[in-house]
């Protein structure tokens, strides 16, 4: 992905840390599968689209969302999505650091739309821009492989 998909281009300037809701995380856990493993290429959900649209809990994904705000107006943000209010932060520069590293692909909202519209899946590449406003009302960001638990940090 390069340059073009650096963090700082995925309109987060204004915030140090991207945001995740996670009841279920565990201290010491890292979040998300190894780029390509096996526990990737087997999760529920394999695509941006279904994890953004249609994921519901339990389901396994080869994505991690987070968001760069805790809470936007409209109920948007990561505390949309906890019960119990448990939301982790990482910082944006270990996020480029492993994404320079290989570890981690990084996809903002734009990104997403424009990989979906290049699908052949028709019914796919018709809901890009659906997935891309969903994305962009709860400053949602995809992150695809593994986060060491040393870069994440509780918000309280």
């Amino acid at each position: 992905m390069g340059a073009e998909n650096q963090v700082d281009k995925l309109s987060i300037q204004e915030s140090s840390y991207l945001f995740r809701a996670d009841d279920n995380y565990k201290r010491g856990n890292p979040i998300g599968y190894k780029l390509d493993s096996s526990e990737a290429i087997e999760a529920d959900i394999q695509s941006p689209l279904e994890h953004v649209l249609d994921k519901e809990s339990g389901q396994t994904s080869r994505y991690v969302s987070f968001s760069n705000a805790i809470s936007i107006k409209g109920k948007g943000g990561a505390k949309k999505f906890t019960k119990n209010n448990k939301i982790l932060k990482v910082s944006v520069a270990a996020l480029q650091q492993l994404e320079a590293e290989g570890k981690i692909r990084i996809y903002n909202p734009e990104q997403i739309a424009n990989m979906l519209k290049q699908s052949l899946k028709k019914k796919v590449s018709q809901e890009a821009n659906n997935v891309k406003a969903v994305m962009e009302k709860n400053g949602e960001i995809l992150i695809e492989g593994q986060i060491p638990s040393d870069v994440v940090y509780w918000v309280n």
